[in-house]
């Protein structure tokens, strides 16, 4: 790939002679490549090729914000006088401008974000992947009679950054996917399901076979589905659910949320929010993590943030925009694509591991409900209140039993964090850059027949 440190500092400079107070551009190339397999057959190949370049500037409160993909010299040449002439007509805005100078940086830690040897896994082979996916799907049952595809997706990316603070960044990174959606009948009656893999580096994948196994086996373990009737129980949120709650709470945190009063954690910070037994972090320092970075979006050097402690709430998560509207300091959760400007995102997110054994947190509930699915927008982040579709399997006597469908989990953010009594020892980020160990919930009002 191209290294555009140098014509992201040309720009910054060049604004600069135009008499601007400050000025960041940023510059993302990538190659990504996907294909997807069904019943055998090829039903999509894509390889492609990207980049763009957006440059915001800011003179007397105001703000212009450009990109293109043409990196002429013409073209970009274009874009620096357009973007002059959007600024003086914009409105000025206080709370525009770059990141504080004193944060900016790249975190000097180790992070392994870059996988060489992905670029020697071929075509073919990718195809074959995807479709040792779906045939070990398609044997593991004979309940299993299609397939809604299988698919292997990879991304090389670069991100350069240059500011009029002195900043200049770069790195690379990679991001390979495998993912297979199965479906099962039984008695007239269908149901499907998924699984996937997903990791920065190829060998540190789960095999074909382990995906297609996994996607037919989750697809197979929901037939025969019965309703319970509307109760308040106990309910067991297992890793990959419970990360929806993680990131909700994340949501609720964002800066953007709080300055605008659209969430159920204006004016929380300090307050207990959550069960004492809830830690929640972001980290994008972790070595290995898959959404680690050096700097975010706006050039803040990475860190780790607490933003739940024991239960209590210690920060909101802010850009630089949102910082100066709550008059904090940004913790580096910038994000940012080439065509828009910076707003807070994620990076590893989890909620940190208990001491429980998931098989024990299971055998400690007499009757209840453990929870494989959530879906649906059922939620309002101004009040917290939480009303969604769920699927599972009903916990008696401490065993899981038979599938359960058509029901739904409603409740308060706030409450049900508050509720819970159990977090499990099973963290981990197989499933994404958002975990949590497996959790119980004391009490929960789900809806059924």
């Amino acid at each position: 790939m191209n290294d555009y440190r140098n014509l992201a500092s040309e720009l910054v400079a060049a604004f600069k002679k135009q008499g601007v107070d400050a000025v960041d551009v940023f510059v993302v190339n990538s190659s990504n490549f996907n294909t997807t397999v069904r019943v055998g057959q090829i039903e999509k190949l894509q390889q492609s090729i990207s980049k763009g370049l957006g440059m915001r500037i800011f003179k007397g409160g105001a703000q212009a914000l450009t990109f293109t993909t043409d990196f002429t010299d013409k073209s970009v040449k274009s874009l620096v006088s357009q973007a002059l002439d959007i600024v003086r007509v914009s409105s000025p805005d206080k709370y525009n401008g770059l990141a504080p100078k004193e944060l900016l940086g790249a975190y000097d830690g180790k992070l392994q974000m870059f996988d060489e040897s992905l670029a020697s896994v071929t075509p073919e082979r990718k195809i074959e992947i995807a479709k040792e996916m779906e045939a070990a799907g398609r044997a593991f049952d004979k309940r299993i009679n299609n397939s809604r595809g299988s698919s292997w997706s990879d991304t090389t990316r670069q991100v350069t950054l240059a500011n009029s603070d002195g900043f200049t960044g770069q790195y690379r990174t990679t991001f390979a996917n495998m993912s297979l959606s199965m479906l099962a009948e039984e008695n007239g009656v269908k149901q499907t399901d998924y699984w996937f893999s997903g990791n920065r580096f190829v060998s540190k994948l789960d095999t074909p076979k382990a995906v297609g196994e996994e996607a037919a086996r989750r697809a197979v373990r929901k037939l025969g589905g019965r309703k319970v009737k509307s109760q308040k129980v106990p309910v067991v949120i297992p890793p990959e659910v419970a990360s929806d709650l993680v990131s909700m709470v994340f949501g609720a945190a964002s800066g953007g949320s709080i300055f605008r009063k659209a969430s159920f954690l204006v004016d929380k910070v300090g307050t207990d929010i959550a069960s004492p037994l809830v830690t929640i972090i972001d980290d994008a320092t972790i070595e290995d993590g898959l959404a680690s970075r050096p700097f975010d979006g706006e050039g803040v050097r990475s860190s780790r943030v607490t933003l739940v402690e024991g239960g209590v709430l210690k920060t909101y998560i802010c850009d630089a925009y949102s910082g100066r509207r709550l008059n904090v300091r940004p913790t580096g959760h910038a994000g940012r694509g080439y065509s828009s400007g910076p707003s807070v995102n994620s990076t590893n997110l989890y909620l940190k591991a208990g001491k429980s054994d998931p098989k024990e947190i299971v055998k400690g509930v007499k009757e209840g409900l453990y929870v494989t699915e959530l879906f649906g927008q059922g939620t309002n982040f101004v009040t917290g209140d939480l009303s969604m579709g769920a699927g599972g399997f009903w916990i008696e006597n401490g065993e899981i039993t038979y599938p359960v469908q058509e029901i739904t989990l409603a409740g308060n953010l706030l409450t049900l964090l508050k509720n819970v009594t159990a977090v499990g020892s099973d963290l981990s980020f197989k499933l994404g850059s958002i975990a949590s160990p497996t959790l119980l919930i004391s009490e929960a009002t789900l809806g059924g027949a």
